[in-house]
């Protein structure tokens, strides 16, 4: 076997962009811990439904390449769309990898309010592109005219997180299409990340049969509980979705994640109204109980809220907490000083706040 010595050069060719991206691992070894910091579900989806599904696991069902007509029409017609409006991803994060990779232009503005999900700006980099990262006003609101006035001749992406995470704030239906409307004029897309859809119920899927540079994400991970199986989808018009296939490798989702989205679907209003309500009764809880105990929380439309400490930094109530047995965020970049806390049922949102109070004091 031939090494490198040393002194040696390495010849063989390597992308800049890509060697020289810096990346974050994600955490691991979490299990143990009561996850409150990654937006999951602790409970995952019910036992009925899973039960339901395992049944067809079978050797002879896992000897079989996936197939993806079935679910992917399934879910399309749940939506209003055609088979042909979606496709299915491992991922939503690797969704948003497929259009930036398919559709943005090296040299060309990506528009990315931040703080916001930071794999946008990863991708956009490693296709070459220049990320332009706009700000929140000083009271966490957010001004549409922000990222109008940023829309030019060389703006080829804007991004728009409904509701954005990790504030939780959202976009009207009027700021949305007039967003699409300037982009269109400048030829570029415009990405709608609805990654929190379930959580603030109001969506921009139609407006990809009335606008061509309309993509639409979503995920099976937030509400649908399913993060471990690693399934999104992408929906925007037929031909945009035919240049997608016509990136994406075969065989990229699995066969059990195509499994459960296809029972997902067919018992989606029952499900829907289960998940909801659990996390309906603890969301009540946990905003009245801060209030009640005096701590400042910023508005927000997703499964999350970020929350103001009173005597610890939130760097020091995060370390408490995890040796406490419970994981949440501390803030970053925009959201230095907060907490951000993932809402979940309500019998974990009471644990969360009873070790809250005996850690955050002096």
């Amino acid at each position: 076997m031939n090494k490198i010595k040393e002194g040696e050069t390495r010849m063989f060719y390597v992308d800049e962009r890509i060697k020289n991206a810096y990346r974050v691992a994600q955490p691991e070894g979490r299990g143990k811990y009561l996850r409150l910091d990654q937006n999951e579900n602790p409970d995952g989806l019910p036992q009925w439904l899973f039960d339901s599904v395992m049944e067809k696991v079978t050797p002879e069902f896992l000897s079989i390449y996936p197939e993806e007509t079935i679910p992917t029409t399934k879910y399309a017609k749940m939506l209003g769309l055609e088979k042909e409006n979606a496709t299915f991803t491992d991922g939503s994060v690797v969704g948003m990898g497929y259009v930036i990779k398919v559709f943005g232009e090296p040299g060309k503005d990506i528009l990315c309010v931040t703080p916001s999900f930071a794999m946008y700006e990863v991708y956009a980099k490693m296709k070459g592109m220049n990320v332009k990262q706009l700000s929140y006003e000083k009271d966490f609101s957010y001004k549409v005219e922000t990222t109008l006035d940023n829309i030019n001749e060389n703006t080829g992406i804007i991004v728009l997180v409904n509701p954005n995470m990790p504030v939780g704030n959202v976009y009207s239906r009027d700021e949305i299409v007039s967003i699409i409307e300037k982009a269109r004029d400048n030829n570029a897309i415009v990405i709608i990340d609805e990654a929190y859809y379930y959580f603030y119920d109001k969506t921009s899927i139609d407006l990809i049969k009335e606008y061509d540079n309309v993509f639409v994400l979503r995920t099976f991970s937030k509400m649908l509980s399913i993060p471990s199986l690693r399934l999104g989808v992408i929906l925007s018009s037929d031909e945009n979705i035919h240049y997608i296939n016509n990136y994406i490798p075969p065989y990229t989702v699995n066969s059990i994640a195509l499994l459960f989205a296809e029972a997902i679907v067919d018992n989606h209003d029952k499900l829907l109204a289960e998940l909801t309500a659990q996390y309906n009764e603890g969301k009540e809880y946990i905003l009245n109980a801060l209030k009640e105990h005096g701590y400042e929380t910023l508005p927000s439309e997703g499964c999350y809220v970020a929350i103001k400490p009173k005597c610890k930094s939130s760097r020091e109530i995060t370390d408490l907490l995890e040796e406490n047995g419970i994981l949440i965020l501390c803030g970053k970049d925009g959201l230095t000083g907060w907490l951000r806390l993932t809402i979940a049922h309500k019998q974990y949102m009471e644990k969360f706040m009873e070790t809250l109070l005996k850690l955050d004091k002096e």
